[in-house]
């Protein structure tokens, strides 16, 4: 793969979608930082502003401090007060996607970039329109998987803690938690309307993120669930394994799929597209941060994509890099539409923020965020068929993308 052209900082690129169990993430912002710890609330607003219109409209930060700590009933910690303040002003971005952590929370979240942490195994998201946490699915193999939990559930409760108005965050740190744990979860499904009851048994969640095999006629099958630090070792493994088979295809299966690291997601491009760019980020102010480019290496055999609504972040960046590049078929339905980025930013005293900085962009110049990638297929599953259990008889979308393989009328040729 080339090497990708971006600001000269020292950072890890992490994709964040929705803030999930693996926290859809991207760059780790490693520059000089600052901390808060031991700092007057005067002395906060003016390090951290420097224009004097900025310094008066914060004011009234520091006579709430003043007032509180001189009259408030009850003694108080002034960190958890200048937490609570900023806590409050990334909240006020409305931008589910961007938080500030204290110690703890950060802590986990670091730990949480290697795809292990302790949890039920919910990829997490957020209604834009009503606020609600939703499950973008659950991770195969995990308690929530094994009990149950599907795709577009609500969660609604977490043990006694109802979540209207809590962050996406705040789900996810109360659904963590020490293996052998358990936490009740209350989840709303579709119309029904009495709430869903699900009593798990937390576990160490780092599961294998490729699966692979070889389908009859020869075809190679590749399932990607999410992408984490260890994703592209794991498929160059399956895709060595296989091409060494001598298949005549390739089923690329990104369904289901909640995104995850970037930097794993463009190295997997690069295995299956020509020379080329893959994806770029962009500032609010049309800067490129970021472009990562393939070389002109790729795969030798024709390629179908499966994708469905569950597709996003990270996986919808290989989806349409191969669509924009024509360098296979996709097959299935439109994906989630998760195209922002997320820095994060560690600070001195271990508390760190993820924020919202860029949008990611396609080969062709498009923004996926809100939108999706449209198949170059539509097949939809029956009705009555689970889109995170389909049994193989039933699945219409792999057994169309077998199909393609035996119709020459496709446009799929060996290349």
């Amino acid at each position: 793969m080339r090497n990708y052209q971006g600001r000269p900082l020292l950072k890890v690129a992490i994709l964040c979608l929705a803030v999930s169990l693996l926290s859809f993430f991207i760059g780790i912002n490693l520059g000089k930082t600052s901390s808060y710890r031991n700092t007057d609330a005067e002395d906060i607003v003016a390090a951290t502003v420097t224009d004097q219109s900025d310094i008066e409209l914060l004011k009234p930060i520091s006579d709430v401090m003043k007032l509180i700590k001189s009259k408030y009933i009850d003694d108080v910690d002034t960190e958890k007060l200048i937490e609570g303040a900023i806590k409050g002003m990334v909240e006020a971005l409305g931008d589910p996607y961007s938080v500030f952590m204290n110690q703890s929370e950060f802590r986990d979240f670091i730990t949480a970039l290697d795809g292990s942490f302790g949890g039920v195994g919910i990829v997490l998201s957020v209604d834009e329109n009503t606020g609600e946490i939703i499950v973008v699915s659950p991770i195969e193999g995990t308690p929530a998987y094994k009990a149950g939990i599907l795709p577009r559930d609500v969660i609604v409760k977490v043990d006694d803690v109802d979540l209207t108005g809590k962050s996406l965050d705040d789900a996810v740190r109360l659904l963590r938690g020490k293996k052998g744990t358990q936490v009740t979860v209350y989840v709303k499904r579709g119309d029904e309307q009495e709430l869903l009851e699900f009593q798990l048994t937390r576990d160490d969640i780092r599961v294998t993120t490729v699966n692979y095999e070889v389908l009859d006629d020869n075809i190679g099958y590749i399932k990607i669930t999410s992408f984490d630090s260890k994703t592209y070792d794991e498929f160059k493994s399956a895709l060595d394994s296989l091409i060494n088979k001598g298949i005549k295809g390739l089923i690329l299966d990104l369904r289901n799929n909640p995104g995850g690291s970037l930097y794993e997601s463009v190295l997997i491009a690069d295995e299956i597209l020509g020379e080329g760019i893959i994806v770029y980020t962009e500032d609010r102010n049309k800067n490129r941060l970021e472009e990562y480019y393939s070389d002109g290496d790729k795969i030798s055999v024709p390629l179908v994509v499966l994708i469905n609504e569950n597709s996003a972040s990270a996986a919808e960046i290989v989806a349409g890099a191969v669509k924009d590049h024509k360098a296979g078929i996709l097959v299935g339905t439109k994906t989630f539409g998760k195209g922002s980025v997320q820095e994060i930013q560690p600070f001195e005293n271990k508390t760190g923020m993820k924020l919202t900085i860029a949008k990611y962009y396609m080969p062709s110049g498009r923004c996926i965020d809100g939108i999706g990638i449209e198949p170059d297929i539509e097949v939809e599953l029956d009705k009555e068929t689970s889109i995170f259990n389909v049994p193989r008889e039933k699945d219409l979308q792999l057994l169309k993308a077998l199909e393609i393989f035996k119709s020459p009328e496709t446009g799929i040729k060996e290349r």
